[in-house]
């Protein structure tokens, strides 16, 4: 399998865990703590803390109205060896398709026996919430 085509099952089980609701699933994807930099302070979330946060997380996108979410893979690229940076862009979809927001995503992504995200940067979507006058 091309690293392309790794990153894209990466995130296309990525997008999939949130589809579906499985905070433990999505949070197998993190490395044991991950790294939250963002425009009021960076920080780290162990993963279990992580997992309770992608429950809240999807009881938000719920109250939206978000029915589901989608994500297309922009870029990737081998920054080092088992090392990646990748830019997605997701759409959370309400009843028939309506768009409620969008935003990109930029993960730093390291591979021991899979790949899992070790940073990402949530601006845009923090931004996209902020517009629409809900907090995240």
């Amino acid at each position: 399998m091309s690293f392309q085509d790794e990153i894209a099952a990466f995130f296309a089980d990525y997008v999939d865990a949130f589809a579906r609701g499985d905070a433990e699933a999505l949070s197998e994807l993190w490395e044991p703590v991950g790294l939250f930099p963002s425009p009021g302070g960076n920080f780290a979330m162990p993963r279990e803390a992580f997992r309770d946060h992608c429950v809240t997380l999807m009881d938000f996108y719920r109250r939206q109205g978000v029915v589901r979410p989608s994500g297309e893979l922009l870029s990737a690229s081998e920054l080092f060896p088992d090392v990646a940076e990748a830019r997605m862009a997701y759409r959370m979809l309400g009843e028939a398709d309506t768009l409620i927001a969008q935003w990109e995503h930029v993960y730093i992504l390291r591979r021991d026996e899979r790949w899992r995200v070790s940073l990402t940067i949530a601006d845009g979507e923090m931004a996209a919430w902020a517009a629409l006058g809900a907090q995240l």
